[in-house]
C-alpha cells in the first residue's frame, strides 16, 4: 500500500486526490490541474491509480500539464528558470 503524503489515501484505490487541484507556475500563473492521463486504458491511472477524469496524486508520471498538454513532470513549465 502506497499512501499519498498530501491526501493520506491509498494511491492505488483512491478515486481522487483532493490535495492536487491548482498548479502554480514560476511565472505566477495558476491553473486547475488536468484530469487527462497518458495511456488511458483500464479506468485508472497506470502510475498513481486515480480514476480517469479525477485529479492525480502530486508527482504522478501520467499527469498532463494544463499549460502545454505534455507530461507535467518533464515538460519544463514548472522549472524555476523562465
Amino acid at each position: 500500500m502506497a499512501m499519498c503524503k498530501w491526501c493520506n489515501q491509498d494511491m492505488k484505490t483512491a478515486d481522487n486526490c483532493p490535495a492536487n487541484t491548482i498548479i502554480k507556475y514560476p511565472d505566477d500563473t495558476q491553473m486547475m490541474v488536468s484530469t487527462q492521463h497518458f495511456n488511458e486504458d483500464d479506468g485508472r491511472c497506470y502510475d498513481c491509480g486515480i480514476k480517469h477524469g479525477y485529479n492525480h496524486h502530486p508527482g504522478c508520471d501520467a499527469e498532463r500539464c494544463p499549460k502545454c498538454g505534455d507530461q507535467l513532470i518533464s515538460c519544463g513549465c514548472l522549472d524555476d528558470e523562465i
